[in-house]
């Protein structure tokens, strides 16, 4: 009798108790973040990349376009003024590191008459990139971007900037790749059809 009487009373308590967690509902909120934060991870996660993504291109066109015009602006050009440029690079690009994944490639072309236009002299540096540019070499027939018809009498500066993004967080976002730009500016004063090297300086071109 006395084992009946307890049985019925845990009978009891044990519906109490589950009625009582069942209508509880203060872990619900707890439940809930955990199961939604990785979808908001990702969400944060693909906001960042896309951020910095589009804010390496505007960068890059920045920095293409500044060149192309700083350099036409001078009356002449030597090695050690490009290097000065270069130099002034990495502060337009900043936070973004251009010694290791990029490189600028100024290049001079002329018209030639009738004869298709020429690279007059080309200057690289601002980093490492083992890229030769789409212009051409020095010398050689030049290839314009974007079909752009070079006048039989006109000098042309093409800057050229080429960078390899490589994702913050996920590649599976953003791809990893090469991103290039390219400027056309016109000399202001005179014509830039050569460049003065100091003994021992080069073109610093792969």
């Amino acid at each position: 009798m006395l084992m009946a009487f307890f049985f019925v009373k845990m009978c009891h308590a044990s519906k109490r108790f589950i009625r009582k967690f069942s209508s509880c509902d203060q872990g619900v909120a707890l439940v809930e973040l955990a199961l939604i934060m990785p979808i908001l991870l990702i969400i944060l996660a693909g906001a960042i990349e896309m951020s910095r993504y589009i804010w390496i291109h505007h960068k890059i066109l920045r920095l293409t376009a500044e060149i192309s015009d700083l350099v036409t602006q001078s009356r002449s050009m030597s090695a050690t003024e490009m290097d000065v440029l270069f130099n002034a690079a990495d502060y337009i690009i900043h936070p973004f590191d251009m010694d290791a994944n990029g490189i600028i490639i100024v290049s001079s072309v002329s018209g030639t008459g009738e004869d298709p236009p020429v690279v007059n002299w080309k200057q690289c540096g601002a980093g490492n990139l083992a890229v030769t540019g789409t212009v051409g070499l020095t010398g050689a027939v030049a290839t314009v971007p974007n079909g752009l018809d070079v006048d039989p009498l006109d000098n042309i500066i093409i800057a050229e900037v080429y960078y390899d993004y490589k994702p913050l967080l996920f590649d599976s976002i953003v791809d990893s790749g090469q991103i290039s730009r390219a400027a056309i500016h016109s000399p202001r004063i005179s014509a830039l059809i050569s460049i003065q090297r100091d003994p021992g300086q080069t073109d610093g071109c792969p």
